[in-house]
């Protein structure tokens, strides 16, 4: 449905009598369709109602998640704006990701497409920064310059929930800041059953298009369940060991990984630094495409004893810990190294080799309905209940009448976190926990596209964003106001606290159009400066 603009006479002045250029084309608006909940739509169209005043016409477009993510994220096919979130991930709590994934030039989470040079060498400085004191000068600077040239921006940082049947579970933790990620100890492996059922059910959507890690992008997380972590991030935002014992640099460039004793994978065979050196290597001879955000700088890895290996980065990686060893993952070499095909288009499942040394195992996968993995007895940090099962529900609606039918026992980012709260309300047996995080709403712009190459027209729909708004109308209060910059207030000394709160003021937004040469005809619509 397209937005049109106000008339003239609701406008904060009448039709300029200078020329006028082209007319400002209707723009279109991507969101995460309703599979991921209402939210979206309604941030959208709160937010589109705004910017309609400044005499700009809107057609709201929903894109399915995993279509949003291919198509736009990392596909490169923003057409004009997009609305949406990215998530709390316990990794996202190191600025790597907000300012070098997300913003430079070429990095394929770049689906603003924008690309400055002065940022990006900032962006790029700040990943090899080992030293805190310069590298926080550094992520300073780099968020001075986004904020100076608002290629997109921050909306509302996303409140969660989880919302659980405490009748059959109890001990479900919250992992604040960070919301109720699969790559968590956090409520997943801490829950405990209370009954006899001793199956989790969770009431989700179909996100996952592999079980291969070396090609899933959109469901890590879940795979991580399967596929032990070198390293996890904490509630606390602190990087805590997992599979690996230890770790030290012994040089900038050379990490020293000590395994912890004992693991097998699920097939019952030790799991050894000869595995993790063979993986780490096959990653950076592949070099999937899925990865290539955190594998870039990796050169090599080479075994030192039966528990040690080396990972050699191509320069210094300040993030290293924080994002790659929390992310790289161990496959058994027995399993993979006489494949001879792409290993990122091996069937793993039609194989028999969805096979890790993770807290759960594969068990089955039928698409759009369910996702079953058995409880790792074996493992180090084995969850005490049976199984986890992975309802592919994909609307809210569904997920909702799971939760009150005890067909589900918990149910997180899908389900709207208001709906969760509400539910808990009504249901004696359901309990609700809110989670504030770093999870952000974010609104992209075409940066290669007029009137976005504009700073002046980006400018001015920065200024007629109205975040409070969307916290309140678009998320039903389960959001806060973004601050500015691109790195979230929630990420404590990380955030550049010195950038000016914008504030919300569309006779502002107007008047810095008005001041680059734009204009309004008599109907309220805007054009562009006249040639």
């Amino acid at each position: 449905m397209a937005l049109l603009p106000m008339s003239i006479a609701l406008m904060t002045g009448t039709a300029h009598a200078q020329a006028l250029g082209e007319p400002v084309p209707e723009l279109q608006i991507a969101y995460y369709a309703s599979d991921m909940g209402p939210m979206y739509e309604q941030s959208a169209r709160v937010m589109s109602e705004e910017w309609a005043k400044l005499g700009l016409s809107f057609q709201l477009q929903p894109v399915q998640f995993s279509a949003f993510i291919s198509n736009i994220m990392v596909g490169g096919g923003l057409e004009d704006m997009a609305v949406f979130t990215v998530g709390a991930d316990p990794d996202r709590v190191d600025p790597t990701y907000w300012l070098y994934d997300l913003g430079a030039c070429g990095a394929r989470r770049n689906g603003a497409k924008w690309c400055d040079e002065e940022f990006t060498a900032l962006a790029t400085a700040q990943r090899s920064q080992v030293d805190q004191a310069q590298r926080l000068e550094t992520v300073y600077a780099a968020q001075q310059r986004f904020y100076d040239q608002a290629p997109w921006w921050p909306a509302t940082n996303t409140v969660y929930g989880i919302l659980w049947n405490s009748d059959k579970w109890e001990n479900v933790t919250s992992p604040a800041p960070v919301a109720a990620h699969e790559g968590l100890v956090d409520p997943w492996l801490s829950a405990v059953p209370k009954t006899d059922d001793r199956i989790l059910d969770w009431a989700y959507l179909e996100d996952v298009t592999t079980y291969n890690p070396l090609a899933e992008e959109g469901a890590v997380g879940w795979l991580r369940f399967v596929y032990d972590t070198f390293a996890k991030n904490n509630a606390q935002g602190e990087t805590v060991p997992w599979a690996a014992e230890s770790w030290e640099f012994t040089d900038p460039q050379t990490v020293r990984i000590v395994l912890r004793d004992g693991m097998t994978f699920h097939d019952g065979k030790p799991v050894t630094a000869a595995d993790a050196a063979f993986t780490i290597n096959m990653v950076v001879e592949a070099q999937p495409p899925a990865m290539s955000s955190r594998i870039a700088n990796l050169e090599s890895a080479e075994v030192i004893d039966e528990r040690t290996f080396e990972v050699k980065l191509k320069t210094s990686d300040a993030a290293f810990v924080t994002t790659v060893l929390t992310y790289l993952f161990i496959l058994p070499e027995h399993l993979w190294a006489d494949y001879e095909g792409d290993v990122t288009a091996r069937d793993v499942i039609a194989d028999g080799v969805a096979i890790g040394s993770g807290p759960f195992k594969f068990k089955t996968w039928r698409m759009n309905e369910v996702h079953e993995l058995d409880t790792n007895t074996a493992h180090f940090n084995a969850p005490q209940y049976d199984g986890l099962r992975r309802l592919a529900l994909g609307q809210a609606d569904a997920i909702r009448s799971a939760m009150l039918s005890g067909a589900a026992d918990i149910a997180t980012t899908v389900l709207p976190v208001a709906a969760m709260s509400d539910l808990a309300v009504q249901e004696a047996s359901l309990d609700f926990l809110e989670i504030p995080s770093h999870g952000s709403l974010l609104v992209w712009l075409n940066n290669e596209k007029a009137p976005f190459t504009d700073l002046a027209f980006r400018e001015a729909l920065r200024l007629a964003t109205n975040k409070q708004r969307a916290a309140i109308e678009g998320w039903l209060g389960f959001a806060v106001p973004a601050g500015e910059g691109s790195v979230p207030t929630q990420l404590g000394m990380w955030h550049n606290s010195d950038l000016a709160p914008i504030p919300f003021d569309i006779d502002a937004a107007r008047a810095t159009l008005e001041a680059a040469g734009y204009g309004w005809d008599a109907q309220g619509r805007l054009h562009y400066p006249p040639n």
